[in-house]
């Protein structure tokens, strides 16, 4: 027969003890003598008790949750976002709550309507008084926030700068991601680097654009810049097909050239097609980079990418620490600068 859902009085007549020990037993544990908390800890197991946490966080106006939201979890960069806040907040004792926004840089470039539920999730998250949320944003959220900042505190905002914000902020070099990409291949001696990328419709997109022309500038790197149809493989097979004249005119030549693609997934994309012009070869004709980390060797490589390590899981685990910091009477918002760093691999520098 199936029982009744077991309550905290329930609990107390079964360990022969009041109300407020087993209160006690849950949420304070250290002013009750071993010997009782065994008895309640016996009782809420034998009865299968769950305590609700409604009812405190209606006592007290708030929750002891966090909430996290990320734009699209087909983006790795936001997965160790997310991976990098929940084992610091488990550390601390709390609990994270993700949501998924369903924002995509490629269906956006694509054209694809957006349903954007990052407003709606910061409201939800207010509604559930949450102890503070962590938004990964692609696209400016002040509005969002500012709606919700009476009811929630703290607020952290990762991976979106907006200037003068009155909250903590943290993000990755993405301006780094570009110089990085054009220094490498200026030190293989390289001077004429292709940038293929989507437009400037998102932040991060402009800032490692910003961050490539600097470099090919101090550099003395002739940057062409090729807009791509997406940031997936589809994109950098569809956009490589124009390249391989001007590529096999500068082997000719006798330059060497780079392709410098904003993700990973459009550098795969474009490999099959360079590698099907056996004239073509990589590295020692084309070097190639990608530029977010995304692609994870499977050991069935033809071979090795090298690419840009986004520091997904720091920003993540920053972000938790400046909740805590957020808290904490007389705080100044702190706006923190995660570095990256580029992994060489055999597409620019060979087989090792």
């Amino acid at each position: 027969m199936r029982r009744g859902t077991p309550n905290i009085g329930a609990v107390a007549r079964a360990a022969g003890v009041s109300v407020g020990t087993v209160s006690n037993a849950i949420n304070n544990p250290e002013r009750l003598a071993a010997e009782t908390l065994e008895r309640v800890h016996s009782a809420i197991a034998e009865l299968g008790y769950i305590r609700s946490s409604a009812g405190r966080t209606l006592i007290q106006n708030a929750s002891e949750d966090l909430g996290l939201i990320v734009p699209d979890l087909i983006n790795r960069l936001f997965v160790e976002v997310a991976r990098g806040a929940q084992l610091t907040a488990g550390v601390a004792g709390k609990r994270l709550v993700m949501a998924n926004s369903g924002y995509n840089a490629n269906d956006l470039a694509n054209g694809i309507e957006q349903h954007d539920a990052q407003d709606d999730l910061l409201g939800y998250f207010a509604e559930a008084r949450s102890g503070g949320v962590i938004v990964c944003s692609m696209r400016e959220p002040s509005a969002g926030i500012e709606r919700i900042r009476n009811h929630v505190r703290p607020i952290v905002l990762v991976n979106y700068d907006v200037p003068g914000a009155d909250w903590c902020t943290v993000l990755m070099d993405n301006e780094q991601v570009g110089r990085a990409a054009v220094d490498h291949v200026a030190d293989l001696g390289i001077r004429h680097a292709y940038f293929l990328s989507i437009d400037d419709i998102v932040q991060p997109v402009g800032e490692r654009r910003r961050g490539a022309r600097e470099a090919a500038a101090r550099r003395g790197v002739r940057l062409t810049e090729v807009v791509t149809a997406g940031l997936m493989q589809n994109a950098g097979a569809a956009v490589i097909g124009g390249l391989v004249e001007p590529l096999r005119a500068a082997k000719a030549r006798g330059e060497r050239v780079a392709l410098l693609f904003l993700s990973d997934d459009l550098a795969i994309g474009a490999m099959p097609t360079l590698r099907a012009a056996s004239d073509l070869r990589i590295p020692e004709d084309v070097a190639v980079v990608g530029m977010d980390g995304d692609h994870r060797p499977s050991g069935n490589d033809w071979m090795s990418m090298t690419s840009i390590a986004l520091p997904g899981y720091r920003m993540g685990a920053e972000a938790v620490r400046l909740l805590e910091a957020e808290a904490q009477p007389g705080h100044v918002h702190e706006r923190v600068v995660v570095p990256v760093e580029i992994n060489p691999g055999a597409t620019t520098i060979g087989r090792c």
